[in-house]
């Protein structure tokens, strides 16, 4: 039996994250614009930052 909600898929990890409120409304607006949830904003920051710095050979 898994201890995670029924939201989560089983291939997804829930993480809290501790962030600026300026920083977390800045997220919220992007998210917004590109009509994402602020979680997949967030995401979708993290993978492209990881794409640029490190590249998949």
């Amino acid at each position: 039996m898994s201890n995670k909600d029924p939201y989560t898929k089983e291939e997804d990890s829930r993480f809290t994250l501790r962030i600026p409120t300026v920083l977390l409304n800045i997220i919220k607006e992007e998210a917004k614009k590109n009509k994402r949830s602020t979680g997949k904003q967030i995401e979708f920051i993290l993978d492209e930052w990881l794409q640029k710095n490190y590249p998949k050979e």
